[in-house]
């Protein structure tokens, strides 16, 4: 890698949603897919958690 370790997966995210960084670095095949990929997974399950505590809190019993 060109600018040796990055971090956590929170600093990896960063640099990969970021143009400039991701530019400065080296990847492996697949590596930022990887890590899109599972970003947009922690995203879809904060959301499903969300909307079944909405929709739980309208539903009369």
């Amino acid at each position: 890698m060109a600018m040796g370790s990055r971090g956590t997966a929170g600093g990896d995210k960063r640099d990969v949603f970021s143009r400039r960084a991701r530019r400065l670095m080296r990847w492996r095949p697949g590596e930022m897919r990887r890590i899109k990929r599972r970003y947009i997974k922690r995203w879809r399950k904060i959301a499903r958690i969300v909307v079944n505590r909405d929709a739980n809190s309208i539903i009369p019993e």
